[in-house]
């Protein structure tokens, strides 16, 4: 499988941009980040600021597809605490869909740093201020239509079922950084028939904009929620051990290409992933530059997770997907 680097494109020296990459390692688990780009990375009042737009660039490269391990072990070398790592805001900032290892490099309060720009996300876009001009971010969280230089970031839903079993092939369109999550299973945590939970096996298509582009980030995730919180039918993220496994997965995704407007595939093949702990499994399939933010990617594979005692009930469920994405 073919695999190119992330570049930078030159604008205000901060913008990234990427041809199509593919992650070609077969399995997540991967123990050796702690080193990783220390040198132009430097963690300045709990805020990480890359050198440049490269250093950026081969960051997210190093860190595409580590195990959360990983991902800790990274940002301890950085005495660095992660939006990742605080469940509190991460709630706050849930509807943008990161891919987890994105949320490594940002702090709790939606910020990072290229060069003396401040990248800054609220409310579905990203903000870039520059000058590390503290006042004017403080005015922005204030007033978000101050911002001047803000570009939209994140996914919406397109799809969402509660189901049972392994559905037929289907076709769907990821426009606009939208995700589908029409494979999920429902269950009752063992010895509490009031405690909801389900497992769900999504693909996502995360989405930043700039004025010459979009860059796609397409992710396929397991992960486990139970519902509660303030708000009716609010599914929440849930912490209990689960054992998770993605095994012989294939895709291929379709894009606009930047430069000649013709349709552009990224294809993978024999992709296994697995991961048991209370986090999710999160798998980068590949990133790229794109004309449109709307793609279509076809996914073959099985996807399995188990909920492990004393929780795990019927918590267990194996999805053969066979699907338009």
């Amino acid at each position: 499988m073919k695999k190119t680097l992330i570049f930078s494109l030159a604008f205000a020296g901060l913008l990234s941009v990427s041809l199509f990459s593919c992650k070609k390692d077969n399995n997540i688990a991967n123990k050796d980040t702690a080193d990783l780009s220390k040198a132009q990375v430097t963690n300045a009042n709990g805020r990480l600021v890359f050198k440049d737009s490269q250093a950026l660039n081969q960051t997210i490269n190093e860190l595409m597809n580590k195990d959360p391990e990983s991902l800790v072990k990274w940002e301890k070398s950085l005495n660095f605490n992660s939006l990742r790592s605080d469940s509190t805001a991460a709630s706050s900032f849930e509807s943008f869909g990161f891919p987890d290892f994105y949320t490594s490099i940002i702090n709790n309060k939606g910020e990072y740093m290229i060069g003396d720009t401040i990248v800054y996300f609220n409310n579905g876009y990203k903000h870039l201020i520059a000058n590390k001009d503290e006042a004017l971010l403080a005015k922005i969280k204030s007033n978000p239509s101050l911002s001047t230089l803000k570009f939209k970031a994140g996914n919406q839903v397109i799809y969402k079922s509660a189901v049972e079993g392994s559905l037929s092939t289907q076709s769907v369109g990821l426009a606009n950084g939208q995700i589908d999550a029409r494979y999920q299973y429902q269950f009752l945590r063992n010895g509490d028939n009031n405690s909801k939970r389900k497992l769900v096996f999504e693909i996502q298509n995360y989405v930043e904009g700039n004025p010459f582009a979009y860059i796609c980030y397409v992710h396929t995730r397991i992960k486990q929620e139970y519902l509660g919180g303030n708000k009716p039918n609010n599914w929440l993220p849930a912490g209990e051990p689960t054992e998770k496994k993605i095994t012989g997965l294939s895709f291929d995704v379709s894009f606009i290409n930047t430069g000649n407007g013709t349709t552009t595939h990224v294809t993978g093949a024999n992709i296994n992933a697995s991961q048991t702990d209370g986090n999710n499994l999160d798998r980068v399939l590949c990133t790229f530059q794109a004309s449109q933010s709307t793609i279509t990617a076809s996914v073959r594979g099985t996807y399995y997770a188990r909920v492990l005692p004393p929780y795990n009930s019927d918590g267990k469920s194996t999805y053969t997907v066979n699907a338009v994405w």
